[in-house]
């Protein structure tokens, strides 16, 4: 029998510099494999976060997902569940968040997780 106070899951967070600091793309599976983490947006992707709004699940799921701000000037950060991710993609049909620069470190994040292949099956 275990006894004690379970410690509560605190996901990590990573910052777009943590992920451009990784040369291998195949290395972020380091990351992804935890399956939820924090993520904390650039000034760029937080722009187009804001600008995209609620046109496709993925922007919606990510939008849903902004963590409570003390001050408005603190970085943006979200909460990434990696199944929901591949969820969002495959119901959108796409493998990557749209309109979002390929030069961002959210973007290769989100293509290096990928759609759902069975979600799109049966879309």
């Amino acid at each position: 029998m275990i006894t004690g106070k379970l410690k509560e899951f605190t996901p990590k967070t990573y910052t777009h510099q943590d992920l451009a600091a990784i040369e291998e793309t195949y290395e972020l599976e380091s990351i992804t494999e935890q399956c939820r983490f924090f993520y904390q947006l650039s000034d760029d992707e937080a722009s187009w976060l804001d600008w995209i709004g609620d046109r496709y699940s993925i922007a919606t799921y990510l939008r849903d997902n902004l963590q409570p701000e003390d001050n408005p000037n603190d970085p943006k950060v979200i909460e990434i569940d990696v199944m929901e991710i591949a969820r969002c993609l495959g119901e959108d049909s796409v493998d990557r968040a749209p309109c979002l620069s390929e030069e961002t470190q959210l973007q290769r994040l989100i293509w290096f997780i990928g759609p759902d292949e069975d979600w799109c099956d049966n879309v």
